[in-house]
């Protein structure tokens, strides 16, 4: 019998074969280059995991160009960078994967469907009269939006000036600051929240146990953190490699490693949610292939310089990218949901995204 992993009853011992290629094959689809002797060679550089601190990690062969290369920790299965680098401004600013949020901010504030991740959060919230709530990683602010009509007292923080200017001008959020957590503990000594969010944030951070030991701190006694990353187990696999490797995504996650993450940060953990395969799954990953195959049809100008001619084929670009966002947004709705219900015949369908709930003791 296929063995399960219990989180909350007592952590077992790792996973079958079948489980452990699965692994594999999911780092392989990222095109993350894998030989038998990786898998059979522990790693020779010391570093640790970074959920668990374990040493017992092998080599799990190069995540793209350059020097990065990926790692498996054998016991809790995170999947993570080597070096742990994260991407800096600059890399986000000039990344075409955030290209698309880009173009996608003239409909803030007009989001009609509430992600997983965030429906999880506030459900368990529930009513926030007088609750403090920090969002950590909050871009344009729509989950401080949602919570803030639930009446929490919210603050946000984001690295991109940009979004952090949205947030304030199109919601109306004023407390939204271009701060890292340590800065806001920091500049507001003794500050501290009944709960905290961080969602999509994690898997971009060099060092995800000091992220949640420097939340830890700003959480009161008894406070909440509900957060959510990228699950490695995922099905059907067709991500696109640029977007789920580094830089870009430094870890990937399995259920324990996020409890182990937690508790070891000093915070009981209520629970970890798999999320279930949506046509939402399917469909920012399909956009994404579609913009970047899009991207490399553009005319490239031979000069730096602006000229009216490179500005128009800029204007023509931009629409052209517009139009392919609307097509995959209607393909979404039309095509995606059905082939969604066929999908989830296989109980392995699914898997994208992690949830989990922890409490300050």
């Amino acid at each position: 019998m296929k063995k399960r992993v219990s989180f909350l009853g007592g952590l077992t011992s790792g996973l079958e074969s079948r489980e452990r290629l699965d692994l594999l094959w999911n780092m392989f689809s990222t095109k993350t280059v894998l030989t038998n002797a990786h898998a059979e060679k522990e790693i020779e550089d010391p570093s640790s995991c970074p959920a668990c601190a374990s040493s017992n990690c092998i080599d799990a062969g190069s995540s793209g160009p350059g020097t990065l290369r990926r790692r498996w920790c054998m016991e809790c299965h995170l999947i993570f960078s080597s070096p742990m680098q994260a991407a800096d401004s600059a890399w986000y600013a000039s990344s075409w994967i955030y290209a698309l949020r880009e173009m996608k901010r003239r409909s803030i504030g007009q989001e009609k469907r509430v992600p997983w991740n965030f429906a999880q959060a506030l459900r368990r919230l529930g009513s926030g009269k007088g609750t403090k709530l920090l969002d950590v990683g909050c871009a344009e602010g729509h989950f401080l939006n949602l919570a803030g009509k639930a009446g929490y007292e919210v603050t946000g923080l984001d690295f991109n000036p940009v979004s952090v200017e949205i947030a304030r001008k199109l919601l109306g959020v004023s407390t939204v600051y271009q701060y890292s957590v340590e800065e806001l503990g920091d500049r507001f000594p003794g500050t501290q929240f009944d709960a905290v969010t961080i969602f999509e944030v994690l898997e971009h951070t060099a060092d995800p146990y000091q992220t949640v030991r420097s939340i830890y701190k700003l959480l009161k006694p008894g406070g909440q953190l509900f957060l959510s990353v990228p699950g490695n187990r995922r099905w059907p696999r067709f991500f696109h490699p640029e977007v789920d490797a580094p830089p870009h995504h430094l870890t990937l996650w399995s259920e324990e490693a996020l409890v182990r993450l937690l508790e070891r940060a000093g915070l009981r953990v209520h629970g970890v949610e798999i999320k279930p395969l949506g046509a939402e799954d399917l469909g920012i990953h399909l956009k994404w292939r579609w913009y970047d195959a899009l991207r490399k049809f553009r005319p490239k100008s031979s000069s730096d310089a602006p000229t009216d001619k490179s500005n128009a084929v800029a204007g023509r670009q931009g629409g052209r990218e517009k139009r392919a966002v609307g097509m995959g947004r209607e393909f979404v709705r039309l095509g995606l949901s059905p082939i969604c219900w066929v999908l989830r015949l296989n109980p392995r369908a699914g898997g994208f995204t992690l949830f989990a709930h922890g409490e300050k003791t």
